[in-house]
């Protein structure tokens, strides 16, 4: 899984954050949902999440080829977290800005298509299971 750095001088505490983010839990954090929105080009999807006064040390993005997560701290004490499986990404020339109202996350798709929507959507498990029994 690839991870995008938001600042590089905090790369050794980002990992150390990484490492253990399946049991971290921040104390006297509140989930908050931010406003997010998402555009494309013919070789790019961008998404940005408007979350002021965002915490670099302890916000980051991680990344493989269907699937992004995003982790924004932000106004001291606020947690922003959404995982969105997507129609296919190269991990190659993506990057994370990190803005003083926003988070950029700038994808380059794996194939230059329009997508419909930004995440892919997953099949009703009976389509899945008729899938299944006809291969």
């Amino acid at each position: 899984m690839q991870i995008f750095q938001v600042n590089k001088c905090y790369s050794f505490l980002m990992m150390i954050i990484l490492s253990f983010s399946d049991s971290l839990y921040l104390q006297g954090t509140t989930v908050m949902p931010c406003r997010f929105d998402w555009h494309q080009t013919g070789s790019q999807v961008i998404i940005s999440i408007y979350a002021k006064n965002s915490l670099p040390e302890l916000s980051y993005v991680e990344a493989n080829s269907t699937t992004v997560n995003i982790h924004v701290m932000f106004e001291g004490d606020k947690e922003f977290e959404q995982k969105i499986i997507l129609w296919g990404v190269s991990k190659k020339n993506s990057a994370v800005n990190l803005l003083a109202s926003k988070m950029e996350v700038s994808l380059k798709k794996a194939e230059p298509i329009t997508w419909a929507r930004l995440d892919l959507p997953s099949l009703p498990q009976n389509q899945e299971q008729e899938d299944t029994n006809h291969t």
